[in-house]
């Protein structure tokens, strides 16, 4: 009998003050090595437009959360999602990669400010891709 690796999302609620955080990473796509895993996260009052947003429906409140900014908790969710992408690593399997990819309503300046953090604090093994605005990590280990 052979070990059978699951590939299941995984998807973490915190509560900073009246808000909501919401992280979650889902198998994206399949490569020939591994699965490509993608990590993302939302913040809102409402667990009903977070809940929609994790089941990608095309909704008003869907569409809401893309447009908003996460105003004066950014840099604390930022760093409460880095945290958590950290212990993601440990949790895939070997030959498999993690992805964040810049889409906020300001991608440009979240990409800056990712950018600069991934470059000071974490490995050299992150690769950074500025034309699709990305941060990729592969499993070697």
């Amino acid at each position: 009998m052979t070990l059978r690796v699951t590939r299941k999302k995984k998807v973490v609620t915190t509560y900073i003050g009246n808000h909501i955080l919401k992280m979650r990473l889902f198998p994206w796509l399949k490569s020939k090595n591994g699965r490509v895993w993608r990590a993302s996260m939302a913040i809102s009052k409402s667990n009903r437009q977070l809940n929609d947003w994790n089941t990608i429906k095309k909704n008003k409140r869907t569409r809401q959360l893309s447009s908003s900014m996460t105003g004066k908790f950014g840099p604390k969710t930022q760093a409460i999602a880095i945290r958590q992408v950290r212990n993601w690593i440990t949790e895939i399997p070997k030959g498999d990669s993690i992805t964040i990819k810049c889409e906020c309503t300001l991608s440009e300046k979240q990409f800056k400010v990712w950018k600069k953090w991934f470059l000071k604090n974490e490995s050299k093994q992150w690769h950074i891709s500025d034309n699709h605005k990305a941060f990729f990590y592969y499993n070697s280990t």
